[in-house]
């Protein structure tokens, strides 16, 4: 069942944010993890869209989204573990969707982990496309799979 409210994130939220990142990247992803600076840099960047799921009250997840070259890169998705199966991350990743769409922006970009085959088959059905594998992406010598979708706009 799918709760919780997405609203864009507010200074108030970034302690939050950076529990639900060490929760979610430590093992594996530490070298891509956001710091609360980094959080804080982006409630003033125009080039980004970091949103919150909130769930009982409480931050439960983040979407965040980079625009370049008239594009958005989805740079990370997470919830907290104590708020995962809930339908959160997949709220928050169809909101970002909508976003695009209603902000004409023509192209979604993402990556995954190359060993992720859950997300990799889950996108695949969204409709993201492959363009791109670049390997010993990650700190543990994985590689990323680069995806992308197409929006009408």
């Amino acid at each position: 069942m799918i709760n919780g409210m997405i609203r864009n994130i507010a200074s108030d939220d970034i302690d939050a944010l950076v529990a639900i990142e060490r929760a979610c990247f430590a093992a594996g992803y530490a070298d891509k993890m956001m710091s609360a600076e980094d959080f804080a840099d982006v409630l003033d960047d125009e080039r980004s869209a970091l949103f919150c799921a909130v769930d009982g009250g409480v931050v439960a997840g983040y979407a965040f989204l980079i625009m370049e070259d008239g594009a958005a890169n989805f740079d990370s998705l997470a919830v907290s573990p104590a708020h995962q199966g809930k339908g959160l991350g997949e709220k928050l990743f169809r909101h970002v969707e909508r976003y695009c769409h209603d902000n004409a922006i023509p192209r979604l970009n993402l990556e995954i982990k190359e060993t992720n085959y859950a997300l990799l088959k889950r996108y695949h059905g969204y409709g993201y496309k492959c363009f791109e594998i670049e390997p010993g992406f990650y700190a543990d010598g994985s590689g990323a799979i680069r995806m992308l979708r197409y929006f009408e706009v």
